[in-house]
């Protein structure tokens, strides 16, 4: 009995672990905003931002938690690194 009773406290114990550990990852403070012609990129966690054409050609990169890109109308990919994963908004000024 004092065996099983170890072995669930260490499985709760570690996927207590693994549910802190995806919290800590979290995307939250990432934000994507426009400011008239403007694409303002901003986090905390933020390492690089990228900009890409819908035909996949890179326009601009920059680095830093706060990223402006200057826009003209149409559709757009942002690939942003943020806390180690890579994360994707399709973008479209009218």
């Amino acid at each position: 009995m004092k065996r099983i009773l170890m072995c669930l406290t260490t499985a709760v114990v570690l996927l207590t672990g693994v549910n802190f550990a995806d919290a800590a990852k979290s995307n939250d403070n990432f934000t994507v905003r426009f400011r008239e012609n403007t694409l303002v990129v901003t986090s905390t966690q933020m390492e690089e931002a990228r900009i890409y054409s819908m035909q996949g050609k890179l326009l601009a990169k920059e680095r830093g938690q706060f990223v402006e890109f200057e826009l003209e109308r149409g559709t757009y990919r942002l690939f942003a690194k943020v806390n180690g994963e890579t994360v994707t908004r399709r973008v479209e000024l009218r």
